[in-house]
């Protein structure tokens, strides 16, 4: 395990408040920012364990403060309920499939989606696509957060297609995301798989990141609705290249 020293600190610390300032403002981004930062000095493995806190607490944060917003997406309950189950055998896939495949797949779908969204910018789910989309966009977000580690590829199409104030954007990702990293955590700690030296590294991470996200939820006031919408295309496309160049070139 890679010992922490001052510097690493302060490495860590900077893409910390970089994510949280993202997460803020987007209610996306705290371990796309900072799990790389953290994992060119500590390695991916340690650099997912540190961010297990940061991130339940943070969308903790989101959910109790954005808590009114929960009217405007009844459907959350059905995302979150699927979610659990989804986790777990997202924990076998892991072992069954190769990183480039899954890799491949989450691109690909990303790719499709913004491809929908370019031809035809106005669409939005009807409510009653919305409720049957629930259930299986929960158990494939909790599947991906299993075997990945990361479930937006699938949440983030799902929630921008809802035609959605920015406020509940940020209220619905951080409610996915909360839920699915307690239900990590909880696996984690059932299995006595988290060392009690992560657990403390991972609780004092919380604490630059939790300077950064209210900054950030202020800043969000002051952008309009379809500078918002682009940004969280951005965001997905952004990803969609990453995952592409891992699996393929990387």
């Amino acid at each position: 395990m890679a010992e922490l020293t001052w510097d690493v600190w302060v490495v860590i610390a900077l893409g910390l408040a970089a994510g949280g300032l993202t997460k803020g403002i987007t209610g996306l981004g705290l371990p796309g920012v900072a799990v790389p930062v953290m994992a060119s000095f500590l390695g991916v493995e340690h650099a997912v364990m540190i961010m297990l806190f940061p991130t339940l607490i943070t969308n903790g944060w989101l959910v109790w403060r954005l808590r009114d917003c929960y009217r405007e997406v009844p459907e959350l309950r059905r995302v979150v309920l699927m979610g659990f189950p989804g986790v777990g055998v997202g924990a076998a896939i892991l072992y069954l499939a190769s990183d480039q495949f899954l890799a491949t797949v989450l691109s690909a779908w990303i790719f499709a989606y913004l491809a929908l969204r370019f031809f035809r910018p106005e669409l939005k789910l009807s409510p009653q696509a919305r409720r049957r989309f629930a259930f299986p966009v929960g158990f494939a977000s909790g599947t991906l957060q299993g075997s990945t580690g990361i479930c937006a590829p699938v949440i983030v199409p799902y929630v921008d297609a809802l035609g959605i104030s920015p406020r509940t954007y940020v209220f619905t990702f951080a409610a996915v995301f909360m839920s699915l990293s307690f239900s990590h955590l909880s696996i984690l700690w059932i299995a006595r798989a988290y060392p009690l030296e992560q657990l403390m590294e991972s609780l004092l991470a919380v604490i630059p990141a939790m300077i950064f996200v209210p900054i950030g939820s202020w800043l969000r006031k002051y952008l309009p609705s379809s500078i918002f919408g682009r940004m969280i295309r951005v965001f997905l496309f952004v990803m969609a290249i990453r995952l592409f160049y891992t699996a393929w070139i990387s």
